[in-house]
């Protein structure tokens, strides 16, 4: 329990501008605080909430208690208040980046800290709102010392919601950050994006950390920027409490925690919301995303994800870097969303095309995966490269063997307007009998699109010690396998991925759409006889049939047989 000197020390800290914040600060350092006993606690006691407001000026509204809610789904009970007074007046109640606002009692002579505003009622009365103990919230503190495995839970708590958090977009169309929408679980806390940017350096000066300042979590930031808008509740050394709630529910995190800056309270008959800022001033880190609320320490970096994303066409080049929070389950979707972002700004339109993309994933130990790949979209090539950015990190998130282990990651894309296309029209064998271990010869046709038909010659080797009938299968690398009957269509013809170091080496030999591949089926198992790469992605699939015996027919010249 900190001492009531040391919650003075913080008290006095306060320092905003303004008359008539002065005139709260005066009130409150007048007073020491202390935890307030919630079997103290009683309808009917009045007290206030510190919270940001326009211009990060504290302001202090009215708070009266009206009852305890018990068994909410959370292991621990909430408070109910009413929430009154000019300044919730002029928001319209209670407002969304106003969670995490420090709610004080005077009991026993002092003002003692209840804890924080965390619940709302959507689309009700915008004055009512749940407090979270601060008992709960300063347990989330332990998490740090006792390395306890993370958890993902799932809120009950009636029809109250955690006060919606705002989620501050920066360097993203509304287009891009439409792809943001799977990392954002609605049982764990509602957010609302907005489209912003940075604050002026002037006011990164005048900010100052106190209980009821408006702060940010960063999830990314650099040329692409989202961050999520909260109040801290109570800090005290180089801990930190906020919220009270949680944000992802995520457990053990690496957030980084930044300065914010309110610029206006928006009323709103759903709920009012502050419009905000993230700053580019580094406070702490964000270690504990828990259901009490969220925790860290000052003056801590946080561990983040170097990401690089260029995109090079034509009409010109394009490059974004950024650092993305280190959880792999939030990978994708940004990789996704920054690369949409890119491919727009460079074409300047929503058009077809052909995208190459190339990634470069370094690992912890310095090793590197490097994967390639081609994508056509005949209405809007810039989506399409964005959704298949995302899939190598997907893969590595989603892995049953082990937690990625990613120093850094590079995302080259090249983009042309003209479909890079070929369909196969036609594949003929240059003979359809052959002795057991001999390599087939089959001529294909392939139309690229608008352009003049071309005949390419393949050789690939049959199945050693095979004799009989076997169906070959010609199709492009992303084309779904069809005609091959009684095998399993996810069956590659390759060995089981057994380890996290199998699984890299398939990525890095990852079957590309410009590939052409030849398969047959033997003994019910998929074999790969071929695979060979074109300047262009291969679309369509072709079957045809060879006979393995002793003594083939040798037939006449193919001549103008080909086709």
């Amino acid at each position: 329990m900190p001492s009531t000197s040391s919650l003075r020390t913080n008290a006095g800290k306060f320092r905003v501008a303004g008359l008539a914040a002065a005139l709260v600060l005066a009130s409150v350092a007048a007073l020491a605080f202390a935890d307030m006993p919630l079997e103290s606690v009683v309808p009917g006691q009045r007290g206030f909430s510190l919270t940001a407001g326009a211009g990060n000026r504290l302001e202090r509204f009215d708070i009266e208690v009206l009852g305890l809610q018990f068994d909410v789904g959370l292991g621990f009970p909430l408070v109910l208040v009413r929430a009154s007074g000019p300044f919730i007046d002029a928001s319209g109640g209670v407002a969304a980046g106003m969670s995490g606002s420090p709610v004080y009692i005077p009991f026993g002579g002092r003002n003692e800290l209840l804890g924080a505003i965390a619940y709302v009622f959507p689309e009700s009365d915008h004055q009512l709102a749940l407090v979270t103990p601060i008992g709960p919230m300063r347990d989330t503190l332990a998490f740090d010392i006792a390395g306890t495995t993370p958890t993902v839970f799932s809120e009950r708590h009636g029809p109250a919601a955690p006060v919606a958090t705002p989620i501050l977009l920066s360097g993203l169309s509304a287009r891009a950050s439409a792809l943001l929408d799977p990392l954002f679980d609605p049982r764990a806390t509602r957010l609302i994006p907005v489209q912003l940017g940075g604050v002026p350096t002037i006011e990164e000066e005048n900010y100052q950390l106190e209980p009821g300042s408006a702060v940010s979590v960063q999830l990314v930031r650099g040329d692409v920027s989202i961050s999520v808008i909260g109040t801290v509740t109570y800090f005290e050394g180089d801990r930190v409490l906020a919220f009270g709630h949680p944000l992802f529910g995520r457990g053990q995190v690496s957030f980084p925690l930044a300065t914010a800056f309110v610029s206006h309270i928006v009323p709103s008959r759903v709920v009012p919301f502050k419009l905000a800022n993230s700053g580019s001033r580094q406070l702490g880190v964000i270690t504990q995303d828990r259901p009490a609320a969220i925790s860290g320490r000052l003056a801590q970096p946080a561990d983040m994800l170097p990401v690089t994303v260029t995109i090079q066409s034509l009409a010109g080049s394009v490059e974004k870097r950024f650092e993305v929070a280190r959880d792999d389950r939030f990978h994708p979707a940004l990789l996704a969303a920054a690369t949409l972002q890119a491919v727009d700004e460079t074409l300047g339109k929503v058009s077809a095309g052909t995208g190459e993309l190339a990634w470069q994933i370094t690992l912890g130990d310095g090793d590197t995966v490097n994967v390639l790949e081609q994508v056509v979209d005949q209405r809007d090539i810039a989506r399409a490269v964005a959704q298949l950015a995302a899939e190598p990190l997907a893969i590595l998130a989603t892995n049953i063997y082990e937690s990625p282990d990613l120093a850094r990651v590079s995302l080259n894309v090249t983009v042309a307007d003209e479909l890079r296309v070929a369909e196969i029209v036609e594949v003929v064998l240059e003979r359809t009998e052959v002795e057991p271990g001999d390599s087939a010869v089959a001529f294909m046709r392939l139309q690229p699109f608008r352009q003049e038909a071309v005949v390419e010659t393949l050789r690939f080797s049959l199945p050693e010690g095979y004799e009989g009938d076997l169906r070959l299968l010609f199709r492009g690398g992303e084309v779904k396998r069809e005609g091959l009957e009684d095998v399993d269509d996810t069956d590659d013809g390759l060995p089981p991925i057994l380890s996290y170091g199998e699984l890299l080496a398939r990525l890095r030999s990852n079957v590309q759409a410009s590939e052409l591949i030849v398969e047959t089926v033997v003994d019910g198992r998929i074999r790969r006889l071929g695979r060979f790469e074109f300047p262009y992605v291969i679309e369509g699939s072709e079957r045809v049939s060879v006979t393995v015996v002793t003594e083939p027919e040798i037939p006449a010249e193919v001549g103008n047989d080909q086709p």
